[in-house]
């Protein structure tokens, strides 16, 4: 290796000198050719006995009394091809095979005269001291890494927007983003990095954490409406990011984003980017629902507060957070390929105090095309999709006309669903408030109700009520269930009727903190079919049944340190109810015919001239068989 150069400061007092010198290149230490170079790989403290490790030097015989096993790895290299105990087999089977090792090299068949072949050819490599020389390496020896392999200098657009496209939006700043729809990942907690899928109408919910709800109310963007429309457009289509006009608005905005020279280039620029006809606003619809702090629902009353929506403002005297934002959904309106036409925001707002955190928040987009109306999802075409939710309707019988079923008008949450809880997993008595059950997914969903001790006893009706209107939701007597996913509502007979079991009969207390024959669960089963062909079978449902859990007795337990008498104590119980779906399709059954009988018609002087035929009659002609006969015994006796 050439040498290198390089400075040498010399320290004296009161003087520093600094020469110029040349370094000598280090020499790595000569590794011998063809020779074992590990003899004891365990051996991996300097000094000192490792334990388990035989073949270290710094062990005593002591140590190795101790060691439970020796975890030395030996190898040894023969100059003979022989089969090695490292290549010998043990056979899972009742034979025992042995091998004789006491006559050395007695399964040698020759000598190996290349001792190379045992060793690695590492003389001619040399340490790599150049970038050049690494490159050259991973080229040729590299393989899968993590190392990014894109060479893209920025974000590439395509020139129409597809399904599944994220939907971009400029900042009043320039700054370019996505719309979010924060969903939960890995945890239940809000991810606002979510992109918004173009065409998918999605549904998520997730919690929000709030530590101190009388500061945060206020100052949490996510508690407030204007977080989700306020301060930037949509961008209506990624086509606009390839026309020349649109190129020169982001340069001429990015150039203005450095510290300015001039304040009113900033003020000009900026408003001529976001007022462009390529973006489109996002606007507040008409459609905001609140719910007040008893969970009532109703069209929002801003009386006072201007037209736009307040901020959410907290109450020290009801310790109530108001006009906080339990959900949000997006309304789009597109014309396929051409982009985004309008977009509109939907909001339902509510008063929390600290009972009810963490926070619920519920996400949707939903996409209409435009000049599309009265459009409905369906569940299946004809048969169900599995994810999909089971459309449920109700029958509404008629003294003069024939009976009409209504689809639940609330979508899918207001069909076939379960009971579900709030973030502190208190059960939600709201009908539209509910998980839908879906094709295909068996499911358990539960909450939970709380009872003092002190009045669980003059409850326990009240409780039963409560519970079963929890499980059993809208569903009555005259709820039907669609048998395909595609069903008429005016055909009655594509509906089957849901079988309810005995409905729980109410429960008393006998005694203190003793509520008596209790149903908390809930079990519902759904048969169904497929039908048509195999290489493409469609589900129909043929039954739906409801079966309530067995009572049960629950008793006030009181557990801890806080068990002392006075106290506001309380106790959660667990109400679930579950779904399960039964495929009962009968499986096809080949039909395979009987082999067909093999009829054999000869002609009937077939046998000529041993027999002659005359008509429907053989006649055997006895003089030439005797002929044939004297001849095959003349030709065996030569």
């Amino acid at each position: 290796m050439p040498a290198t150069t390089g400075n040498i400061t010399t320290a004296v007092p009161g003087v520093v000198t600094t020469t110029s010198t040349a370094v000598p290149a280090g020499t790595a230490t000569p590794l011998p050719k063809n020779t074992e170079l590990g003899p004891c790989t365990c051996d991996l403290t300097a000094n000192g006995c490792d334990v388990n490790c035989c073949c270290d030097d710094d062990c005593a015989d002591s140590d190795r009394a101790a060691f439970q096993q020796c975890d030395d790895v030996v190898s040894s290299i023969s100059d003979r091809r022989c089969i090695q105990e490292s290549i010998l087999f043990t056979v899972n089977t009742n034979v025992k095979e042995e091998v004789n090792n006491t006559i050395p090299g007695l399964f040698c068949i020759q000598f190996d005269n290349n001792v190379d072949r045992n060793f690695y050819d590492y003389e001619t490599v040399e340490t790599i001291t150049t970038t050049e020389k690494f490159a050259e390496y991973t080229t040729t020896y590299g393989g899968p890494s993590y190392q990014a392999t894109s060479t893209s200098s920025g974000t590439s657009f395509e020139s129409i927007l597809k399904s599944g496209s994220p939907i971009y939006t400029i900042y009043e700043s320039g700054a370019l983003g996505q719309l979010g729809l924060p969903r939960a990942l890995t945890t239940r907690q809000c991810d606002d990095t979510n992109p918004v899928a173009f065409l998918y109408d999605q549904h998520f919910e997730c919690n929000r954490d709030v530590s101190d709800l009388a500061v945060q109310c206020a100052t949490l963007p996510s508690l407030y409406a204007g977080t989700y429309f306020e301060g930037f457009k949509v961008i209506k289509s990624p086509a606009i990011f390839q026309t020349d006009s649109f190129i020169t608005l982001i340069n001429t905005t990015v150039t203005t984003l450095e510290p300015p020279t001039n304040t009113s280039t900033v003020s000009n620029v900026t408003p001529q980017l976001y007022n462009s006809t390529y973006l489109e606003s996002i606007t507040l619809s008409n459609q905001l629902v609140c719910v007040d702090y008893q969970g009532l629902r109703g069209p929002c009353d801003f009386t006072g507060q201007g037209t736009s929506i307040p901020n959410p403002s907290y109450n020290r005297q009801s310790n109530r957070c108001s006009y906080v934002v339990s959900e949000v959904e997006y309304v789009f309106t597109h014309n396929g390929t051409e982009g985004i036409l309008a977009v509109e925001v939907r909001f339902v707002l509510t008063d929390i105090n600290t009972t009810d955190l963490p926070l619920t928040q519920t996400f949707k987009t939903s996409f209409v095309k435009l000049g599309e109306t009265s459009t409905f999802k369906r569940s299946g075409n004809p048969g169900y999709v599995i994810g999909e939710p089971v459309l449920a309707g109700t029958l509404e019988p008629s003294a003069l006309d024939p009976a009409v079923l209504t689809l639940f008008q609330n979508g899918s949450n207001s069909w076939l669903t379960m009971v579900t809880s709030t973030a502190t997993g208190q059960c939600i008595s709201e009908a539209n408030n509910r998980v839908p059950i879906r094709f295909g997914e068996n499911m358990r969903s539960g909450c939970s109700f709380r009872a003092f001790l002190s009045n669980l006893t003059d409850i326990c009706g009240l409780i039963q009520d409560s519970v079963k209107t929890a499980l059993i939701g809208n569903i009555t007597t005259n709820t039907r269930i669609a048998t395909f996913g595609n069903s008429n509502p005016d055909v009655i007979g594509d509906w089957v009727r849901v079988l309810i079991g005995s409905a729980p009969a109410g429960s008393s207390g006998t005694q203190e903190g003793l509520c008596t024959d209790l149903v908390l669960g809930m079990h519902m089963e759904i048969v169904y079919i497929n039908v048509g062909s195999l290489a493409n079978p469609q589900p129909k449902i043929i039954g739906v049944s409801i079966k309530y859990n067995n009572p049960q007795n629950i008793r006030y337990q009181c557990i801890g340190p806080y068990c002392q008498p006075g106290e506001s104590l309380s106790q959660a119980f667990e109400v679930v109810s579950s779904v399960s779906f039964i495929d009962a399709s009968k499986p096809a059954v080949a039909i395979v015919a009987e082999p067909p009988t093999f009829t054999a018609k000869l002609p009937n002087d077939f046998f000529y001239p041993f027999f002659v035929g005359s008509g429907n009659r053989l006649s055997v002609v006895s003089p030439l068989i005797y002929l044939l006969l004297f001849l095959i015994n003349r030709l065996l006796v030569r």
